[in-house]
């Protein structure tokens, strides 16, 4: 039985084993993927947050109800495996934005010491509409840099491709600089991301949802387990820390809440296996954030038989000088235009 859990009858003990179980089989597996969304109505998500410390509108309620967080990871080897003995495994990662009904909006890949990205710029630029003169001018401009991309030399076809959606490998000096920066401004959140994320995801998931809770056997298939918040906090965060930067971005630069002031009340979890497997974890971030003022549903997704992260074909190298050349390049051709 789980070690730590709170199971005195032969119910409680058969959901905690299997549980357990659940936990063990993602152990035995050479990938993992979590998929991120809230699942709440834009009304409900806007309720939530209008209040809280950094608040939102009803359109950035939209925009978020819209949206799903993807993480993969995968290596040579099981994510159980003992770090004395991966030295030498490859482990790869992945992040992305998309829309819940299809279409990524920002990827990023990390595999064999590169970094791929792709954006589709355009569906970015159009999630939130412009509301003053200044907003509605900017995208004019940006809508006709994308038209004149074209016209780029073919010395610039990495930029052309990120322009349009197609992936991209970053230049791996620049990749460098700017993982520096990123370490001076969040710490270890941002270092050595590949050699300690794989097993901290698993692990972290599992002494939340395992170690002094209390687990009911629910039927079709779903466990309940009730754990302080406080404690669920400190290890979710410990589970998402790689991601800290990321999210941040995602979120408007809102960092995940600190335990300490996490409330102090209980939390429950509603785990869904399929087969045996961990297949979605729900809970409510209301009980988890005090800045939440209403329900707001969580679901991490953890379906299926996740694919390998492996490198897109036909990636061009993206300089950021030549970026920056392109970008001053499509602003002089606009201004000549407009003075013609």
């Amino acid at each position: 039985m789980t070690t730590g859990a709170v199971a005195c009858g032969p119910g409680e003990k058969s959901a905690a084993d299997k549980l357990d179980k659940a936990f063990d089989r993602l152990g035995e597996d050479k990938a993992v993927a979590l998929d991120i969304a809230l699942n709440a109505s834009a009304d409900e998500i806007h309720t939530a947050l209008k209040d809280g410390k950094d608040g939102i509108d009803r359109e950035d309620a939209e925009i978020l109800a819209g949206l799903k967080l993807s993480y993969g990871i995968s290596s040579d080897m099981p994510l159980k495996t003992k770090d004395k003995d991966k030295k030498g495994a490859g482990v790869n990662v992945s992040f992305k934005v998309a829309k819940k009904d299809g279409g990524s909006l920002l990827e990023f890949r990390s595999l064999d010491k590169k970094t791929y990205l792709r954006a589709d710029l355009k569906a970015l630029a159009g999630m939130k509409k412009p509301g003053t003169a200044k907003e509605r001018a900017e995208k004019r401009d940006f809508e006709e840099m994308l038209r004149g991309v074209d016209q780029l030399p073919p010395a610039l076809g990495a930029f052309r491709d990120v322009i349009k959606g197609e992936w991209v490998v970053l230049d791996s000096k620049d990749v460098e600089e700017f993982r520096k920066k990123a370490q001076e401004k969040d710490g270890d959140a941002s270092k050595d991301l590949d050699k300690k994320t794989e097993k901290q995801v698993s692990e972290a998931l599992r002494k939340a949802l395992t170690e002094n809770s209390r687990i009911k056997e629910k039927g079709s298939g779903h466990i309940e387990v009730t754990v302080s918040a406080r404690k669920a906090a400190k290890e979710l965060k410990e589970a998402v820390k790689p991601l800290e930067s990321q999210l941040r971005a995602a979120g408007k630069d809102k960092k995940l809440p600190d335990p300490s002031e996490v409330p102090d009340q209980d939390v429950v979890f509603d785990v869904a296996l399929k087969d045996g497997r961990l297949s979605s974890i729900g809970f409510d971030m209301s009980r988890l954030d005090k800045d939440v003022h209403g329900k707001l549903p969580v679901t991490v997704g953890l379906g299926g038989r996740p694919e390998p992260v492996t490198a897109p074909s036909g990636a061009k190298e993206l300089k950021l000088q030549d970026m920056m050349g392109a970008i001053m390049g499509l602003a002089a051709g606009k201004d000549a235009k407009h003075r013609a």
